[in-house]
């Protein structure tokens, strides 16, 4: 079972009102060998690809969060790292656990402010190879 997870924020366009970050879980299913396309799309999450068991493991794992982010009435892009690390313990889910700890370490090294990073910046953080991703 071959699958990533990865947490992508997204800004609104430019505009008078404040800056609104738009946040969604993606998972990559990287293990297909049955030539099947497979997606699912939530709220705040997009599944893509994977073999049966792949995809619905990693829709589950969407499901779990996308539940209790309603049950706690937040959107993904509300949750500071440190938010999204604890979200990750209480769905079981470590792989987002080690990317919210993968973007908490980088903010505290660059010495930044999450609400201060572009959309960019906190996607390149929050992979692996990001973890030596500076300004």
């Amino acid at each position: 079972m071959r699958k990533a997870l990865c947490a992508m924020t997204l800004t609104q366009p430019s505009s008078p009102r404040p800056r609104r970050l738009r946040a969604a879980l993606i998972g990559l299913g990287l293990d297909n060998a049955d030539d099947q396309n497979r997606l699912t799309r939530g709220d705040q999450s997009l599944i893509f690809g994977g073999s049966a068991e792949t995809h619905a493991e990693l829709r589950e794992t969407a499901m779990r969060m996308e539940l209790e982010l309603d049950r706690q009435g937040l959107d993904l892009g509300e949750l500071d790292p440190l938010q999204l690390a604890e979200l990750a313990t209480l769905i079981d889910s470590p792989e987002l656990r080690e990317i919210a700890l993968r973007l908490q370490a980088g903010l505290e090294r660059d010495g930044r402010a999450f609400e201060d990073l572009t959309a960019e910046e906190l996607t390149a953080m929050s992979t692996p190879s990001g973890a030596e991703f500076t300004r």
